[in-house]
């Protein structure tokens, strides 16, 4: 199985947020905005970018409509400014420098000069690490009793925290489009008899609900 079948496959990846009138909003404003232009509100333009090139990855154009033409970069970075508590604004922004930093994006060498594999292994170490390394950063993170105790984290604890959350957020905002809600996952706008006991193969053709 693909990573693009995979995605039409699962259920709500982050599944602790909620599809309220805001975020539907903000999806909205965000299918009106083309590729990168547009202002960012709360990161920088260099971190903007390199958001843009890590959330290209996780959900890569192919025969349907993926990050890009989603733009899903634009409600990763709206959704944090504007939805997330300001304090998990602050340590998103926070770590997007870091991430800067773990890229040697320097004047010397800008970011137009990232290749995509620096990308991808980046995303590799972090979200391909075993699970007993990645409990062990979600460990740490638990450990944080107010935004303060966030200098005391770890570089790879933070940089974890930051992909992860750029993960779950660019999932979430790809299953919630209209784009991929209607033409892509299984979509019934108005229920019809209930089918308790059935395979999901024979239902929606192996496809996840979009509502």
């Amino acid at each position: 199985m693909n990573r693009r079948q995979a995605l039409k496959n699962i259920g709500l990846s982050a599944g602790y947020i909620a599809a309220t009138p805001t975020i539907l909003s903000i999806l909205q404003s965000c299918t009106a905005e083309i590729k990168l232009n547009w202002i960012p509100e709360l990161l920088s333009e260099d971190e903007a970018k390199v958001l843009d090139q890590l959330v290209d990855l996780i959900i890569p154009e192919t025969d349907i409509p993926g990050a890009k033409s989603l733009n899903l970069t634009m409600f990763v970075e709206k959704y944090m400014n504007e939805v997330a508590k300001e304090e998990e604004a602050q340590m998103f922004k926070k770590t997007a420098g870091i991430v800067l930093s773990e890229m040697d994006v320097s004047e010397e060498k800008p970011v137009k000069k990232i290749k995509v594999e620096e990308y991808d292994a980046l995303l590799a170490k972090y979200l391909k690490s075993s699970k007993e390394q990645q409990e062990a950063y979600e460990e740490e993170m638990k450990q944080m009793q107010s935004p303060e105790d966030f200098e005391n984290i770890s570089k790879d604890a933070k940089i974890f925290l930051y992909l992860t959350a750029v993960r779950d957020l660019s999932i979430w905002g790809f299953k919630t489009s209209e784009e991929i809600g209607e033409n892509v996952l299984a979509y019934l706008p108005v229920p019809g008899e209930q089918i308790g006991c059935d395979s999901l193969e024979k239902l929606t053709g192996g496809k996840a609900w979009s509502l």
